[in-house]
């Protein structure tokens, strides 16, 4: 009997032993593949983050080189204007010198005589500064042209230069200083875009 009882004791270790042993190894297996499927997930979860701090330097790049290219623009763009902004103000000073004294009077007298208008329906309108210095000189020289009935008369609108207008003032040839500036200042600028291109230092 005792040798029953002994026999039932052991073999209820050895089926005890057996589960454990059994679920111990279970447990480690799970573990395992758990342990395993972190892994991949950090691996996963780690290329995504290089992937993604890459796509973050890629747009940061172009956004900075766009940045610098707009603001190299920006510059070329600013620079243009001043130097045009210059020399328009250099080509008012050229012009306003050049339409003064005899100058001015041999232009009035020589748009008068092209013929540009009819002397009896016109009338030349000088700046009162102007009209001051240079009449007795205009009707010297005009002096057949005011028989036909050119007039000569100061207006406070033209500042430098004059205008040819009609005597009912439906329409007039403007040759102030600023008008004049206006006309050729396109061709100015073109001119010294071409000498800075054409600059040894610009190629």
């Amino acid at each position: 009997m005792e040798l029953q009882i002994q026999d039932l004791v052991d073999s209820i270790k050895r089926d005890g032993i057996a589960e454990a042993e059994k679920k111990a190894a279970q447990i480690v297996s799970e573990a395992k593949e758990k342990a395993d499927e972190l892994v991949r997930n950090g691996a996963k979860e780690a290329a995504r983050m290089v992937e993604d701090a890459k796509k973050e330097v890629s747009v940061m790049q172009q956004s900075g080189k766009a940045a610098i290219e707009q603001a190299g623009r920006d510059v070329v763009l600013s620079l243009k204007k001043s130097i045009n902004s210059h020399f328009d103000r250099l080509l008012e000073k050229a012009v306003s010198s050049t339409l003064a004294g005899d100058e001015l009077v041999k232009l009035i007298v020589q748009v008068i005589r092209s013929g540009m208008a009819k002397p009896g329906e016109s009338a030349v309108e000088l700046g009162t500064s102007d009209f001051a210095k240079l009449s007795d000189s205009l009707r010297s020289e005009l002096a057949a042209e005011l028989k036909a009935g050119l007039e000569i008369r100061p207006v406070p609108s033209v500042a430098v230069g004059f205008r040819l207008a009609s005597k009912d003032g439906s329409s007039y040839y403007d040759f102030s200083a600023e008008e004049t500036t206006r006309m050729l200042a396109p061709f100015l600028n073109t001119s010294i875009q071409e000498m800075l291109l054409s600059a040894p230092d610009a190629r």
